[in-house]
Order: C-alpha cells, then sequence, then structure tokens
C-alpha cells in the first residue's frame, strides 16, 4: 500500500519534470535579456562625448541596461535554484535508506550544479556576441536542462522548442530586435540564413 508521504513525492517529481516547469523561468530570462540588448543597441543613436563626463551621453543608460541583465540573472539562478531544491526535496523523502556515504558525495554534486547554474548563463552571456543569439540560444537551454537532470529526451525537445520558437516569434519576426549574429564568420552565416527563414514572406 502507497502511503501519503510517498503519494507526496510522487507528485513533486511528476510536477518537477513536466516542461512547463522550466519554460517560464528560462523564457523570462531570455525576455528580460533581450529587452536590455534592444535598449542598449538604441544606445548607439546618442553616443556623443559630454565635456567633463568620461562615460559621455550612454554611459547611465547602458550601465542601466547592464544592471538589468545581471538582475534578470540573479532572478534567474535563484528560480532554477528553487526548482532544483525541490528535486532534492523529493530525492530525500523517496530514499531515505541511502548510505551516508553517497550523502557526502550528493552535497558535492549538489555544489558542482548550483556553481554550474551560475556559470552556465555567464558563459551564454559570453558566447552570444561571437557565436550569435540564433546559435547559441538552443545550445544554452539544452546545457541547462541537462544540468538539472532532465534526461527525457521528450522534456528537452519541448522544452528548446518552445522556448526557442518564442525568442525567434518575439524578437525576430514580430519586432525586429537586432539581436547578436556572431562575428565568426561561419556563425554569422548561421545567424543570418536562421533570420531569413524565419522573415519568410514578410
Amino acid at each position: 500500500m502507497v502511503s501519503s508521504s510517498q503519494e507526496d513525492v510522487a507528485g513533486i517529481r511528476e510536477r518537477i519534470d513536466t516542461p512547463v516547469t522550466y519554460i517560464r523561468p528560462i523564457l523570462e530570462w531570455i525576455f528580460w535579456v533581450g529587452f536590455a540588448a534592444l535598449v542598449y543597441a538604441q544606445t548607439g543613436y546618442f553616443d556623443k562625448k559630454i565635456p567633463e563626463y568620461a562615460f559621455g551621453a550612454t554611459g547611465w543608460p547602458r550601465a542601466l541596461t547592464i544592471a538589468m541583465i545581471i538582475g534578470a540573472t540573479g532572478q534567474f539562478v535563484y528560480q532554477m535554484a528553487s526548482i532544483w531544491r525541490g528535486k532534492d526535496l523529493a530525492a530525500i523523502d523517496g530514499d531515505d535508506s541511502e548510505p551516508q556515504a553517497n550523502g557526502k558525495t550528493a552535497t558535492l554534486g549538489s555544489k558542482l550544479q548550483r556553481l554550474g547554474i551560475f556559470v552556465v548563463p555567464l558563459i551564454y552571456l559570453y558566447l552570444m556576441p561571437r557565436i550569435g543569439f540564433y546559435v547559441a540560444t538552443p545550445i544554452f537551454v539544452v546545457v541547462l536542462l541537462l544540468l538539472f537532470e532532465v534526461r527525457s529526451v521528450i522534456t528537452i525537445a519541448t522544452v528548446t522548442a518552445i522556448v526557442y520558437g518564442l525568442a525567434l516569434l518575439v524578437f525576430t519576426r514580430f519586432f525586429y530586435v537586432a539581436l547578436p549574429t556572431g562575428r565568426i564568420e561561419a556563425f554569422y552565416d548561421i545567424n543570418n540564413a536562421i533570420i531569413s527563414i524565419v522573415r519568410a514572406g514578410m
């Protein structure tokens, strides 16, 4: 007979393993980063020097957009860590008989996982200007889901397709946001090919 606590654990695991759990925080983060990138790009229209002010007219606007990206990344890490803590709770409640030695290993794994959750978005932001938004984003989503121990191919494919598809529709087709297309020639060509496909028929 299944106990109430076991049913609760099963319910937690079922909720965590659904694509919807991961879609919202990833979409929110990409939206705010994309919005900040758009605002940052617009500051180029009034980039003028101001006497006795080293940073010029774009100093404060660009500082605010960078702060927005940092804040969005912090919120994103917090949300994903909350999801991960839910997985931890389900794992602990679901297997109380695990040896203490494995608990130490899990603690080390937890620390590495938290570090990865923080570092991966920073790597994404670093690589985006170089390989382009359209190449970096799906890779980022897949790596992030793997970090959260999502192993279902269907869940990974569904989340990646929905997040990437919405980002393409909103930023590229509807609002014509000038997202980075990459500095490396091969990636530049790939990014522009994706843009052409998304905007086909317009």
